[in-house]
């Protein structure tokens, strides 16, 4: 009866070791900025569709209503309470914190209320406390888009709100007018095209202008929703060309851009 001698098994070489590492490492180098883009993609993707049911939940307001915008009240006792959040609050309550945040800005501030050098804004969501509630959240309002009552013309430090502000959802040439955008506090105002952009990627002076909203959340931009109801991703530079208020003049030249927005880090 023949008997097979079994063999005696060959351990790895370090040659052969070095070589299995070294693929496994360039397999990891190929794959990962694939990995890391569609990461990316679904953060970018939840957003826009946070932002396009803020948009609906503006303007169903907006129809009950009577194509008014909400009235700015300023001293309710509720921090944000005379902005859009407590108006709108009939219309998200129950919606969950997913709604509120973009993926990317997870971090709310020690304050509650992101001030200047609390943080790098592009992660920083903004936290407000209603009815014993808090709503965090990473977006911010146009702060243009206002129904300011008869004999009110400034608003949040902008002058000339009469004039300036859009009102009502029905006002013509309200076509590139940003609604809601991404931003470390509530809502801000730009007011002309010249004025500055932030000089420092990750401090802020808490300006009221584009200030608010010129974080670098996904790759050099943000998503904005129009008063159309449309949602875009637009660069940083871009936000310079967009009609804020109805006396926005696009041929005033835009600033000089700080290094960090020549060439935003990803």
């Amino acid at each position: 009866m023949l008997k097979y001698k079994r063999g005696k098994s060959r351990a790895f070489t370090l040659i052969e070791l070095l070589v299995v590492i070294a693929i496994i490492a360039l397999l990891l180098a190929i794959l990962l900025p694939s990995l890391r883009k569609a990461k990316d993609q679904v953060r970018t993707i939840t957003c826009r569709s946070n932002l396009k049911q803020w948009g609906i939940f503006f303007y169903l307001y907006t129809q009950e209503n009577e194509g008014d915008f909400m009235t700015a009240k300023q001293g309710t006792g509720i921090p944000g309470g005379g902005t859009w959040l407590l108006p709108l609050l009939p219309y998200y309550e129950g919606g969950g914190e997913k709604m509120r945040v973009c993926p990317v800005a997870k971090v709310v501030a020690p304050t509650g209320n992101p001030q200047p050098n609390e943080g790098d804004p592009s992660r920083m969501a903004w936290s407000v406390t209603i009815n014993g509630i808090e709503h965090r959240n990473s977006y911010a309002i146009n702060n243009w888009i206002y129904h300011l009552p008869a004999g009110q013309n400034n608003l949040w430090q902008l002058s000339n709100t009469q004039k300036r502000s859009w009102m009502r959802i029905d006002r013509k040439g309200g076509f590139r007018t940003p609604l809601f955008l991404e931003g470390w506090r509530w809502g801000g105002g730009p007011t002309l095209r010249s004025e500055e952009a932030p000089p420092d990627e990750t401090r802020r002076y808490n300006r009221n202008g584009f200030d608010r909203f010129c974080v670098n959340r996904h790759r050099g931009a943000i998503n904005v929703c129009f008063l159309d109801l449309s949602v875009e991703k637009v660069g940083l530079r871009q936000l310079w060309d967009l009609r804020w208020h109805r006396e926005w003049d696009m041929t005033v030249p835009t600033p000089a851009w700080p290094n960090w927005m020549t060439n935003p880090r990803d």
